[in-house]
């Protein structure tokens, strides 16, 4: 098919400007394929701001523009009124811009700067020959709506000072101070929006980087804005700026930016406690055929309608401010009541009033439609995301089917097919060491870290960065360091093209002999680059290895055909002239499948290369259970269902943990006379009679009755065993 191409004299001018009229016209068709939507969206937000003459907002001073992409400006102006919009990195030119737009009203005067006396360093950048974008202008029309964009050809990464300013019918507009780089959207909930960080003082007195830049806000819709709602600003990064910096993004955009040598700029969307379905377009969401999407859908729906009826709004207004008379009234009966008993006054209590569920906190879509769709038609080079802690409470099963829309609707906002996409995965949190037999279904953080590492497995423009080493028993864990720089390494290796070694080593496959279970795991590329005979060295450089040397591997479970899982021993072995990690459990001597770090907090401790953290996985396919909210009768049904199971799981670990005890104590006699056992014995000894308290106390003595009630006795004799190895 072919592109329109405009009248002449419009291409003569796009030529004379050094724009490829044929890429001009191109994305001016892409933006034509936006469709109604962008109309109806340009529509509305020239409706609020009538007669006004700007830029988008997220346009503005300071700004970071992607480098090796068409630039692409936009904004509002009277309808149907030519735009002429200049980009310079001319001085002269810039100057004279922005003192037009002050005489036009639309920019304030600079402030004066009165120099201190005091002695000052600054950090500055010191580039050779960088290279320069001359002097451009392009013609644009206003549609009917108002909405204008044009496009420049794209320019390479500088820290050159570049200004962009725009005229129309004698108005003008410009901005200043702006920078050719790299830009990313940072999206995601708590862990992505937290400011403090484990040695933030001191990073953050460090912190003298003009050409990083920030921008962030939150905001939530309940249909695509065209714009951002709020007044947000771009800042450069300095010691005093990166106190108030979200600590992922900033540290993220600080280790690209030194590694780089470009402007980075880094837009950060995220809000504490959103569910994954508010990331999504909404006709992604639409497309979900899931009772938990759709229920939910259905009912948002339900809600926002009566939110767009006048009438009913001020009925429920109306409900409300009659429902604080009477609390009101309620309370001063009682405080009277109070005063003549001699009592303390009762606190007053209103009814909360009525949130618009237009802008709800983490609706379907709400975050992506007031944020992201915003700033759709800017150029950004990826996506850091960091969500997924929310779904963790009853809602992993309504994730299964919103987190693989995410990469896709921010691919399609922003037109890129192969728009990268770096997942952090949840860091550890919760109860450290639970039993796998109720880990297994009761831990949602390991069902997310699966739901996303699933998601994304086949797709090659994502990565899964995982994290669970940096967590606690605190949901917020301070340790943010580690994790920018574990999602910058993988910018850095699977975005950038750079040889650094990115992640630790990831399963491939397995092979049952005898009753173990032999994983078979690949090596880092760049570990090829470095090793030319990979088959000659240790293994600890093509299998991951604990992080505390030469430690026990921990962190895999085992089962069998019976699906239930016991913990499992591992150890590094070759196999068929491989190295490869054997794991399994005297309990399971028929096994079939293997997980790897299934917990809120897994108890793993293997790294591969460079020390970062092998990821999580699990061998089997098995069903995960359900756990979903979407209505009061669910949410019942799906409680009731895991108690049940938790309640077994609890029981098949107090069963196993008094099996694994009667294999145990014969071999603890056995070693008790080996020449050095009687230390080795002691300790060992110490560990049994804490499992043995475990099995006594009053909970686990219940679950053994309902189990095994033939084991009391032998729990019994296990002790008289111990205290026999004792004399």
């Amino acid at each position: 098919m072919e592109i329109p191409r405009g009248n002449n004299n419009e291409r003569r001018k796009a030529s004379a400007a050094g724009v490829d009229p044929d890429m001009r016209f191109a994305l001016v068709i892409r933006s034509l394929c936006l469709g109604a939507l962008s109309l109806v969206l340009s529509a509305a937000a020239w409706a609020e701001h009538e007669g006004e003459f700007r830029f988008a907002r997220i346009i503005s001073d300071g700004m970071v523009l992607q480098q090796e992409k068409p630039i692409v400006i936009w904004g509002w102006g009277p309808s149907g009124a030519t735009i002429e919009v200049t980009i310079t990195q001319d001085p002269a030119v810039g100057e004279a811009a922005i003192s037009a737009a002050a005489k036009a009203g639309t920019r304030k005067a600079p402030p004066v700067v009165v120099e201190s006396p005091d002695h000052r360093v600054t950090v500055r950048y010191d580039e050779q020959n960088p290279p320069v974008i001359k002097t451009q202008t392009v013609e644009g029309r206003a549609d009917g709506s108002g909405r204008w964009e044009v496009a420049f050809d794209s320019a390479r990464a500088s820290f050159q000072p570049t200004w962009i300013s725009a005229r129309s019918k004698g108005s003008a507009i410009a901005l200043e101070n702006a920078l050719v780089g790299e830009i990313w959207v940072c999206a995601g909930q708590s862990n992505m929006g937290w400011g403090n960080f484990n040695r933030k003082g001191r990073e953050a007195a460090s912190a003298d980087f003009p050409g990083l830049r920030y921008i962030a806000w939150e905001d939530s819709w309940y249909k695509p804005l065209d714009d951002v709602r709020k007044n947000i600003s771009w800042q450069e990064c300095s010691p005093q700026t990166a106190q108030r910096f979200s600590a992922v993004p900033y540290l993220y955009g600080m280790f690209l930016h030194r590694y780089l040598k470009v402007p980075v700029g880094v837009v950060n969307v995220a809000r504490g406690g959103t569910l994954g379905q508010t990331w999504c377009m909404r006709e992604e969401l639409n497309r979900i055929d899931h009772v938990t999407i759709k229920t939910v859908l259905k009912d948002y729906d339900a809600e926002t309608a009566r939110w767009d009826d006048p009438k009913e709004v001020e009925r429920i207004m109306n409900e409300w401010q009659e429902s604080v008379k009477t609390a009101e009234g309620e309370h001063a009966k009682k405080v009277a009541e109070a005063v003549a008993a001699g009592k303390k006054e009762p606190r007053k209590r209103l009814p909360r009033k009525p949130g618009d569920p237009r802008a709800g906190w983490s609706p379907p879509a709400g975050l992506f439609n007031a944020t992201v769709m915003p700033i759709r038609h800017m150029r950004i080079r990826g996506v850091l995301y960091y969500q997924g802690e929310n779904n963790n409470f009853m809602r992993w099963t309504r994730y299964e089917h919103t987190f693989p829309r995410v990469p896709l609707s921010f691919r399609k906002a922003f037109g890129e097919k192969a728009l990268p996409f770096g997942c952090i995965s949840q860091p550890g949190w919760g109860t450290f060491g639970l039993d796998p037999e109720v880990a297994t279904v009761a831990e949602g953080y390991a069902i997310v870290r699966d739901i996303q590492k699933r998601a994304l497995r086949d797709d090659p423009h994502s990565g899964m960065i995982a994290t669970y080493p940096t967590g606690n028993s605190y949901i917020h864990p301070g340790e943010k360091l580690p994790v920018a720089e574990y999602a910058s390494l993988w910018a850095l290796a699977q975005v950038y093209g750079k040889k650094v070694v990115h992640r630790g080593n990831e399963y491939q496959k397995l092979k049952i002999v005898d009753g173990r279970v032999f994983l078979s795991f690949d090596a880092d590329p760049v570990v090829f680059d470095r090793w030319k005979h990979i088959e000659n060295n240790a293994a600890w450089q093509v299998l991951p290895s604990p992080r505390e040397g030469n430690a026990e591997i921990l962190g895999f479970i085992i089962a069998g055909k019976d699906r239930r899982w016991y913990p499992a021993q591992a150890r590094q072995q070759k196999f068929e002239g491989a190295w490869t990690i054997e794991v399994s459990s005297p309990l399971v001597p028929e096994p079939v499948a293997v997980r790897y770090g299934w917990a809120n907090w897994p108890t793993g401790n293997l790294v591969g290369r460079e020390r970062l953290p092998m990821a999580t996985f699990r061998t089997d396919d098995w069903p995960i259970p359900e756990g979903v909210n979407y209505s009061d009768e669910a949410k019942k049904a799906s409680e009731a269902k895991l108690k049940e199971l938790k309640e077994i799981g609890a029981q098949q670990a107090v069963d196993r943990k008094l099996r694994q005890a009667l294999l145990d104590v014969p071999r603890l006699e056995r070693e008790r006379f080996k020449g050095d056992g009687a230390g080795l014995l002691t300790s060992k000894i110490a560990r049994f009679e804490a499992i043995l308290d475990e099995l006594e106390s009053k909970e686990a003595a219940r679950a053994l009755e309902r189990v095994r009630p033939d084991l009391k006795k032998k729990l019994s004799d296990l002790r008289k065993g111990v205290a026999a190895l004792k004399k």
